[in-house]
C-alpha cells in the first residue's frame, strides 16, 4: 500500500511527464547546470580549494556541452514561427510585430549558436567561433527584448480589457477571472524573460554582472519548468485562490454496513477522446448574421448585447458566419440540417471514438456495445451506425442510441454503459463500451434568429452552443483473451451515479422540434432549479456509495467536471456547493475557449481536467483523487456520478517549439551561455475563423501571442 501511494502520487506522474521530453530534459539539465555556475562562484567567493571547486565547474561546462548539442537545428522551427506570426494579419500588431522580432532573435542565436558546435566538440576549431558566438548573444538579446515588449502591452491590454468589465454580471465575473488568470501567466513569462535578459547583457559586456548573478538568473528564469501552483505568482490577487468559507452542507452520515468497497463495481474508463471541428466563432459571428437577415428590434438587439457578455471566447462550429448553410434567404429545413450533420459532424464522432480506442489500446474486434446520445439529430439509422461502420466494428456490437437527453446525455449515456457493463459482469463476460456524443448546434443559428424576430424573445441559446464529437470507453474489467495487450489501466473508475428529475420542469428546459430544426427552451429559472437540486443530489449519491475516504466528505474535498451550460450554472454551483472556480477548472476552461457542445461537452471536460496545466490549478495545489461530474438536460433532469482519477495516466505534453534560446556556456570558454529556452505547450487554442492556417500553426500564433501555458 505504502509503494501504491508513493507509485501513484501527483508528484510521481508530473516528474515522468516532465522528463519524459525533450524540453523538460533540457530544463532539467539546465537548472542543474545553472546552479553549478551560481555555486562555482560562490565557493571561489569564499575561498574554497580549487580541489571543491573544480566539479561543479566541470558539471556546468558538460551539462552546457549535452544541451548544445541537444539543440543543434531547432532554429528552423523559430524561422517556421516568425513567417506564421507575420501571415497573422488579423493578430494585433504590436503583438505580431513583437513576436516576428521574437522568433527572429532566436533562429538567429540558434543559428550562430549551431555554427559553433563543431569547435566546441573539438572537432574542428575556427578563429571566427568567438564572433559567431557574440553575434549569438546580439541575436538572444533581441530576442528576449521582444518578449519583454510583447508581455509589458499584454499587461497593458489586459489592464483595459478589466476597466471594462462588470463584475455585477455572472458573465462579467467569469471575464474577471480569465483576465487575472492571463495576467498571472504575463507577469510569470515577464519575469522569466527578465531573468534571462542578463544572461546575454552579461556575455556581451553590457552590463557587469558577475557569475553568481547570472547563476541566479539563469536558475530562475526556468521556474515555468518546475512542477508548481503557477498562481503563487500573485496569490492575493488571484480568483482561484479567493478563500470561501467551509461547505455548510452537512458532512456524509457514516454508514454502519457498507454495501461494497470502493471500486468494487470494477467500471473504469479507460480511453477519452474529444474532436472540436476546425472554426472557431467570435461573438461577433452572431452579430454578422444577425444584421444582414434579420432588422433592428428590441429582442434582436437584448440578445446581441448578451452575446457578447456571455464568457466565452471562442464557439467550436463546423462553419463561419460565411458558410452557404446560413447565408440562404431562409433558414435551413431540418433536410438540410441533417446533412451537415452526417457530412460535417459524424467524421467528429469518428475521429474522437478513435482517440479513445487508441488511447484504450482496444482493437475495433474488442468492443462489445456502442453508445451513443445527441439531441441535434433523429434519422434512423442514427448516426451511430455509421460511426460503428467507420470503425470496422463488428457486425454484432450491440448499439443503444440515447435520444431527447440534451446537454445530460453524455452521462446519462455513460450511465447506460455502466449497466449494460455489470450486466455482462454477471455473466462472466467482457464488455468494452464505446460511448460517443455528438452535437452540431451551430448550424441552426438561423432558426433561432427567426424565433427571436418573430416572438421578441429573449432567446439566449444562440449564444451559448457550439459543435463537438467526444467519446469514452467504458470496461468493467473483465479480461479480453483476444487482446493480447490485457485490460489498460484506468484513466477514471467509476465508483457510483445519481439521477434525478426535478419536477413540473418539462417547460424550462429542452429542445423542440420544428420545421427548420430544433428550438431552444430554456427559462430565467434554469439557474435556480439548478442550484436548488444540487446539494440534495449530492447527499443521496453520497449516501448510496461505499464510505469514502476521511479526506473526502464535503463537496469542497472533490475536484468537480461540471458540465458549462452557462456562465450562471457555474457560479450558482460555487454558490449551492461552497466551492471554488478552482474546483471547477476545466468546466470553465472548456466553456470559455469552445462554448456549450451539449451533450458532448462533459466527456471533453473529463478529457481536459487530467491535462497537467488543469493540476496546477488545482485547489491548493492539490489534485484530487475523486472527481464528481454533473450536468443538467431537459426535464429538468440531473446526472451525477462518482469518479477516482488515477494519477498515473495523463495527457502528454504537445510542444509547439517556440522556446526562449538556450544560452551556451560550455561553448569556448567565452563567457555565459547555456541556456533559457521557455518552451510552452501548444494550449490548443481555438483558432479565428478568418485564417487558413493548420493547426500546427495555430499554435506557433498563439504562442507569439503570449497565451503561454502555466507549466
Amino acid at each position: 500500500m505504502v509503494a501504491d501511494a508513493v507509485v501513484y502520487h501527483p508528484a510521481v506522474s508530473h516528474y515522468l511527464k516532465f522528463v519524459a521530453t525533450t524540453v523538460g530534459r533540457d530544463k532539467l539539465l539546465r537548472t542543474i547546470q545553472y546552479f553549478a555556475r551560481f555555486y562555482a562562484w560562490y565557493l571561489l567567493r569564499t575561498n574554497r580549494p580549487a580541489a571543491a571547486v573544480q566539479p561543479w565547474e566541470a558539471v556546468k561546462k558538460q551539462f552546457g556541452l549535452v544541451r548544445k548539442v541537444l539543440r543543434a537545428g531547432k532554429n528552423v522551427e523559430h524561422f517556421k514561427a516568425a513567417a506564421v506570426a507575420a501571415d497573422a494579419r488579423n493578430m494585433d500588431p504590436v503583438l505580431r510585430y513583437a513576436a516576428v522580432g521574437r522568433q527572429l532573435g532566436y533562429a538567429g542565436y540558434l543559428t550562430f549558436d549551431l555554427a559553433t558546435l563543431l569547435d566546441t566538440l573539438g572537432v574542428r576549431k575556427s578563429p571566427a567561433t568567438k564572433r559567431f558566438q557574440r553575434e549569438a548573444f546580439r541575436f538572444w538579446a533581441m530576442g528576449l527584448a521582444c518578449s519583454v515588449v510583447a508581455q509589458t502591452y499584454t499587461l497593458y491590454r489586459l489592464r483595459q480589457r478589466e476597466a471594462r468589465v462588470d463584475r455585477k454580471e455572472g458573465e462579467g465575473v467569469v471575464e474577471s477571472k480569465r483576465i487575472v488568470l492571463e495576467r498571472a501567466a504575463s507577469r510569470l513569462q515577464l519575469t522569466s524573460d527578465l531573468c534571462d535578459l542578463a544572461v546575454p547583457l552579461s556575455a556581451l559586456n553590457w552590463v557587469g554582472f558577475d557569475d553568481g548573478f547570472i547563476g541566479l538568473a539563469g536558475t530562475l528564469s526556468i521556474n515555468d519548468g518546475a512542477p508548481q501552483h503557477p498562481l503563487h505568482v500573485s496569490p492575493t490577487a488571484n480568483w482561484l485562490t479567493t478563500t470561501r468559507p467551509s461547505s455548510t452542507l452537512p458532512p456524509r452520515p457514516a454508514i454502519m454496513a457498507a454495501p461494497a468497497e470502493l471500486g468494487e463495481l470494477g467500471l473504469s474508463i479507460v480511453g477519452l477522446g474529444s474532436e472540436y471541428p476546425p472554426y472557431s466563432l467570435k461573438p461577433d459571428a452572431l452579430e454578422t448574421l444577425a444584421r444582414k437577415y434579420y432588422p433592428e428590434s428590441p429582442a434582436m438587439l437584448k440578445v446581441l448585447a448578451i452575446n457578447r457578455y456571455t464568457g466565452i471566447d471562442y464557439r467550436s462550429s463546423i462553419g463561419t458566419a460565411d458558410h452557404p448553410l446560413v447565408n440562404q434567404d431562409h433558414a435551413p429545413s431540418i433536410t438540410e440540417l441533417h446533412k451537415i450533420f452526417m457530412s460535417d459532424g459524424v467524421p467528429l464522432a469518428i475521429g474522437a471514438a478513435r482517440k479513445a480506442l487508441a488511447e484504450a489500446r482496444i482493437e475495433p474486434a474488442q468492443v462489445t456495445h456502442v453508445v451513443s446520445t445527441t439531441c441535434t439529430n433523429s434519422a434512423n439509422p442514427g448516426y451511430d451506425h455509421f460511426v460503428a461502420k467507420a470503425l470496422e466494428l463488428g457486425p454484432g456490437v450491440e448499439k443503444v442510441l440515447l435520444h431527447g437527453c440534451g446537454c445530460s446525455g453524455g452521462l446519462a449515456a455513460l450511465r447506460t454503459a455502466a449497466n449494460l457493463c455489470l450486466g455482462h459482469a454477471m455473466r462472466g463476460k467482457p464488455a468494452r463500451i464505446l460511448v460517443v456524443a455528438l452535437e452540431v448546434s451551430t448550424s441552426m443559428v438561423r432558426s433561432e434568429l427567426d424565433s427571436i424576430n418573430a416572438t421578441q424573445e429573449t432567446r439566449i441559446g444562440v449564444a451559448l452552443f457550439s459543435d463537438c464529437g467526444s467519446a469514452v470507453v467504458l470496461s468493467n474489467g473483465i479480461a479480453d483473451h483476444s487482446n493480447s495487450t490485457g485490460i489498460p489501466p484506468p484513466i477514471y473508475e467509476l465508483l457510483g451515479w445519481e439521477h434525478r428529475v426535478i419536477p413540473d420542469t418539462e417547460e424550462d428546459l429542452g429542445f423542440d422540434v420544428d420545421p427548420i430544426g430544433w428550438k431552444v427552451v430554456l427559462s430565467p429559472r434554469v439557474p435556480k432549479l439548478t442550484q436548488a437540486v444540487l446539494a440534495p443530489t449530492y447527499a443521496a449519491m453520497m449516501n448510496s456509495l461505499p464510505p469514502l475516504p476521511t479526506a473526502y466528505q464535503t463537496p469542497a474535498d472533490f475536484d468537480w467536471a461540471m458540465h458549462p451550460g452557462g456562465a450562471t450554472i457555474l457560479t450558482g454551483a460555487e454558490k449551492a456547493m461552497n466551492i471554488s472556480p478552482e474546483h471547477m477548472r476545466a468546466s470553465y476552461d472548456t466553456y470559455i475557449r469552445h462554448g456549450n457542445s451539449s451533450s458532448a461537452t462533459i466527456f471533453s471536460v473529463l478529457d481536459r481536467l487530467r491535462s497537467k496545466e488543469m493540476d496546477e490549478l488545482a485547489p491548493g495545489g492539490r489534485v484530487r483523487d475523486f472527481v464528481i461530474g454533473c450536468a443538467f438536460g431537459p426535464g429538468i433532469t440531473v446526472e451525477m456520478c462518482m469518479l477516482k482519477r488515477n494519477m498515473a495516466t495523463g495527457d502528454s505534453i504537445i510542444l509547439s517549439g517556440l522556446q526562449t534560446p538556450p544560452e551556451t556556456e560550455s561553448e569556448a570558454g567565452s563567457g555565459p551561455s547555456e541556456d533559457g529556452i521557455d518552451e510552452d505547450e501548444d494550449e490548443q487554442r481555438p483558432h479565428d475563423p478568418s485564417q487558413d492556417e493548420s493547426a500546427a500553426e495555430e499554435a506557433f500564433i498563439n504562442e507569439a501571442m503570449e497565451h503561454v501555458e502555466l507549466d
